[in-house]
């Protein structure tokens, strides 16, 4: 029986994309027949999280026995702790954004690093065929030893109504970074004066603060609202009951709000950038500029369609239950047993 050791120490930020896929992982493998020895390395807080069919270590009890396994996983592409050469490397590569979000002095670093770790690797996985073709464009790497295994995404259905109350408003989500790019919706409320803008996540750094400029600048401060860090429910509230979910994105490896919009019945408008039009699969309305007009164009054809289509809300529905976490987790099996 192979013995797989995957890293979920991203649990260590249970609130950003990697520490919810590292969860999401460990969750769905352990409900998952594999005829394969599982063990995980995790934060110490964390262990028997996922029952007692798996074994588990820490960065400190690894090290005795990190060289006894057939297959180390890391499921993000910045490990902290790698076995010797002799056991079989699987990597999961999720975006290169740094190279557009850092310098190119730091680009090129990171990239030397990557490379290195990418050397060492038997098999790549990607998040999306956007993000291969990036990475396959900037590192050394045979195309045929790579796979693309999408994401999962989990169906929510219970939801709980939030303090904030609005009837009719649109909904973002994200970490406050300038990649995420909210300030280009800003402008466009004055038009939607009837409207609030929900932009849920941690209200901190200078981003939030450049927000909080733009907002005062614009005269839109009783339309733009800040609930900082909600919960599932609360999020999955918002999804089912904005008039259209907002997803303006620079940088994306997968893009997993668009499809939890998608799972929920709203409709999503996003931009043409990285991994989003391809992850939305012809179901999300896309602006090609981050001109006003452009972007309330996709928004009222969103809103529009969404109120006359219903069939296009149920294949819309339809579409986004693809990336579920079984298929992630068969996937992932089918290249364990192969190498």
């Amino acid at each position: 029986m192979k013995r797989i050791l995957i890293d979920l120490n991203k649990l260590s930020n249970l609130n950003c994309g990697l520490g919810q896929v590292a969860f999401n992982f460990g969750k769905a493998i352990c409900q998952t027949p594999t005829n394969l020895d599982i063990s995980f390395l995790l934060p110490k807080e964390y262990m028997c999280q996922f029952g007692k069919d798996v074994t588990y270590y820490t960065s400190k009890t690894i090290k005795k026995v990190k060289n006894t396994f057939d297959i180390w996983h890391c499921i993000h592409q910045e490990p902290v702790i790698l076995p010797d050469d002799n056991t079989k490397l699987l990597l999961t590569i999720h975006d290169l954004n740094f190279l557009e979000e850092k310098n190119k002095r730091k680009a090129k670093k990171r990239i030397q690093k990557l490379q290195k770790l990418v050397n060492r690797t038997d098999r790549i996985a990607f998040i999306s065929e956007f993000s291969q073709k990036v990475a396959l464009e900037n590192l050394t790497y045979p195309k045929e030893k790579t796979s693309v295994i999408y994401n999962g995404v989990v169906t929510n259905t219970e939801n709980d109504k939030p303090l904030i109350k609005s009837n009719k408003f649109f909904f973002s989500i994200g970490v406050f970074k300038e990649k995420k790019n909210f300030h280009v919706l800003i402008p466009v409320m004055k038009y939607y004066p009837d409207y609030k803008l929900i932009i849920a996540g941690d209200r901190k750094g200078s981003y939030f603060k450049k927000l909080q400029k733009i907002i005062k600048e614009e005269n839109v401060e009783n339309q733009i609202l800040f609930p900082g860090i909600i919960s599932e429910k609360e999020k999955t509230w918002y999804y089912k009951n904005c008039d259209a979910f907002l997803f303006p994105s620079l940088y994306e490896g997968f893009g997993l709000p668009i499809i939890e919009a998608m799972q929920n019945g709203a409709p999503v408008i996003t931009s043409n950038k990285s991994s989003l039009p391809e992850i939305g699969g012809g179901f999300s309305f896309i602006f090609n500029s981050f001109d006003e007009t452009e972007i309330r164009k996709q928004i009222n054809n969103g809103i529009l369609k969404h109120k006359n289509d219903s069939e296009f809300i149920k294949m819309s529905m339809q579409f986004s239950l693809q990336y579920s976490w079984n298929k992630n987790i068969e996937n992932y099996i089918s290249i364990y047993k192969f190498l």
